[in-house]
């Protein structure tokens, strides 16, 4: 009977762990782990939890088969030394295998709740990184008092692993698909992302009546700032005029880091007038940012707008230009 459950447990991961080299997504990951674990073990349910490292609580990843009224109870349970099985195992870093609920300090306070539930046992280990660090929980629930054996702690715990690499491997693919899209300093969209989604918007005509305005933004003398102050004083001034353009416009707005020192905006306005109302805000805005160390900087901002527009370029160059004449004007003063 062990050696069988180990060669099935075993088996069954390397499969999966095949399937998510393949591209198995989370959302099917969770089934089919989920429907595996309560295969192997029978008549149990699995549970996956996951930790929020900031508040230290372990909330709901995947757990179909345990009642609904039990899932929501739990959700945010804290973690923590004689916190049920999964609290106790993400504060330990180890395996918590309570074979009788009724009768373990751990689970006093929850006891009306696993008597509503009809649960007795619960074999919770913790989800761990490669670095260290407790991801969530991976437990699985009896509806009568069980006492686990070495080999299926075994298996249990190497489900974990499997859990914690696809985790990691999820979070790793997340990265590299943001930064395929974004500038690694600011976070705006890189150009080739941000004239993408800018196109579909004025592919689709998504803005209707309204008026699309792109606003092209350039730091001023941004050579002399990195020569004078430093490179990272320098990307401080980036971050500053990049953090306005994101809380000044709206969630619709697209915003590209277009070049070094330029930025690149597309936002739709209701009206003509609406859209120089917001220009003359947001230059108003930045120079009140741009004030740094005591230190006045500066940008220069060109604008264009149309109701309906033939392409970006057209809109980027005439943006562009107007910028271009601002900085001269200032050069002359």
């Amino acid at each position: 009977m062990e050696q069988q459950f180990l060669l099935e447990g075993h088996r069954a991961v390397n499969s999966l762990l095949r399937k998510l080299a393949l591209g198995l997504d989370r959302k099917d990951l969770n089934h089919k782990i989920i429907q595996l674990t309560e295969q192997l073990f029978g008549q149990r349910m699995a549970s996956i939890l996951l930790l929020n490292s900031e508040s230290k609580t372990l909330h709901l990843e995947y757990a179909p088969n345990l009642p609904d009224f039990y899932n929501q109870q739990i959700e945010g349970v804290g973690i923590g030394v004689g916190i049920g099985s999964c609290g106790e195992a993400a504060a330990l870093k180890k395996a918590v295998m309570v074979s009788d609920i009724n009768r373990h300090p751990n689970w006093v306070p929850f006891l009306p709740l696993t008597n509503q539930a009809n649960l007795h046992a619960c074999w919770s280990v913790p989800i761990i990184s490669s670095h260290g660090h407790v991801l969530g929980t991976f437990a699985i629930y009896s509806q009568y008092i069980s006492e686990p054996h070495e080999f299926e702690l075994e298996i249990l715990e190497l489900l974990a692993s499997l859990y914690s690499v696809a985790l990691e491997k999820y979070e790793l693919e997340n990265q590299l698909n943001f930064f395929a899209h974004h500038d690694s300093l600011t976070h705006c969209l890189n150009r080739r992302a941000l004239l993408s989604e800018a196109e579909n918007v004025l592919a689709k005509r998504c803005f209707g009546d309204k008026v699309m305005a792109c606003l092209f933004v350039d730091v001023d003398k941004f050579k002399s700032i990195n020569d004078t102050y430093g490179h990272s004083f320098g990307d401080g001034v980036l971050l500053a005029v990049a953090k306005v353009l994101d809380e000044a416009t709206s969630t619709c707005a697209k915003i590209g880091r277009y070049g070094g020192d330029e930025f690149v905006v597309f936002s739709c306005f209701d009206s003509e007038e609406s859209v120089v109302s917001f220009y003359h805000s947001l230059e108003r805005t930045l120079e009140q940012a741009l004030y740094i160390n005591d230190i006045q900087f500066a940008v220069s901002v060109g604008l264009s707008y149309e109701k309906d527009p033939e392409s970006l370029e057209t809109l980027i160059v005439q943006a562009d230009k107007n910028m271009y004449q601002i900085k001269q004007a200032k050069s002359q003063r």
